[in-house]
């Protein structure tokens, strides 16, 4: 495996170069202080993962330990359409590809990672790498359908796949935070929709709580706040990762409500997104004006009293169109948000 591989690709973060000051007022939100702007993710922040979790950005692997196929496009890394699936979730032993981790040089791979961190910006550490920890690792390998039954036909099996993904991440992470000495821990499953959950609350709790619950202690027991990610109509579950130790959450998607998460946890929970992506700023062939004033209607939303971090959700693509877009909404977050706690009372 390729576990030492530098992600060039993958520099998660603005055009704008790390200043220590940005960084130490994204971690004062962090901090639960009133910071003295508004953060805007990625000048103030940037990721690392476990190595051998992205192996398959090589070029000459395309399969990630979960022998899923993928695919690097403009948009981003997908899995590859017409792959081969796992159809008996009872024999998730003979798919997966985990690696020996006896052989990895964690040392190693932690110097490869850490060679495109910026160490004037926060760093997040991923514990994930193919799109999420458990959730989505699953529904990669066997296809929504066959994977949202082996959720209730197959309990017992797919409890044995998510203890081996659990002890595999537990191990990562207890040799890599002490090398890269991050100031998150970021957990990963995209398990909802624009509406909804893909699953019902009983079967998060039963089946994927408890493993979440132990890759927080381990991020808990550095010390560490922990960041969830997880797109789309999620706020069902976010009281239980509150409960869990759950610090920010990302992307805060607004249809959620957000506004009410806000009110019931204040700074306890820091919303990190808010922006609209689906409203009229997100669609092709928008104004400047109103792009920027989506990214005013999210600060003045969400920022009041610090608790808040504004991110887009990086919006991707190589268009006229989009990199306008980008570059209007950075812009505007950044001079809007600079100024928003100074405001005349």
């Amino acid at each position: 495996m390729a576990e030492n591989m530098v992600l060039d690709w993958m520099k998660f973060s603005s055009s704008v170069s790390g200043e220590a000051a940005e960084k130490e007022n994204y971690l004062k939100v962090i901090r639960g202080e009133e910071p003295d702007w508004v953060p805007l993710y990625f000048d103030a922040c940037d990721w690392v993962f476990t190595g051998f979790m992205l192996d398959y950005v090589n070029k000459e692997r395309k399969f990630d330990i979960f022998n899923v196929e993928w695919e690097i496009h403009e948009a981003g890394k997908m899995p590859k359409p017409n792959r081969r699936l796992l159809e008996d979730v009872t024999k998730w032993r003979d798919f997966v590809d985990f690696p020996d981790t006896s052989k990895i040089d964690w040392e190693q791979m932690a110097a490869e990672a850490l060679k495109i961190h910026d160490p004037n910006k926060a760093m997040g550490y991923r514990t994930d790498g193919c799109g999420g920890n458990f959730f989505i690792s699953l529904m990669n390998m066997m296809g929504f359908e066959e994977g949202l039954c082996a959720l209730l036909e197959e309990p017992e099996a797919v409890d044995e796949l998510f203890e081996a993904i659990t002890v595999l991440t537990e191990e990562a992470m207890r040799h890599l935070i002490p090398i890269y000495k991050p100031d998150v821990v970021i957990i990963d499953d995209d398990m909802a929709s624009a509406t909804n959950l893909f699953i019902s609350l009983e079967t998060f709790r039963a089946r994927f709580r408890p493993f979440y619950q132990r890759l927080i202690d381990v991020a808990k027991e550095f010390e560490l706040p922990v960041e969830l990610h997880m797109c789309g109509c999620c706020e069902k579950v976010i009281p239980d990762f509150v409960e869990m130790g759950v610090n920010i959450w990302q992307p805060a998607q607004v249809m959620n409500d957000l506004k009410g998460i806000k009110a019931r946890y204040g700074n306890r929970l820091v919303l990190n997104g808010g922006w609209d992506s689906q409203g009229k700023a997100g669609m092709p062939g928008a104004s400047q004006e109103t792009v920027r004033q989506s990214a005013r209607t999210a600060i003045d939303q969400f920022a009041e009293g610090g608790g808040y971090v504004f991110w887009d959700l990086s919006p991707v693509g190589q268009s006229e169109d989009m990199q306008k877009k980008i570059g209007w909404l950075e812009d505007e977050a950044r001079t809007y948000g600079r100024k928003y706690y100074h405001k005349e009372k």
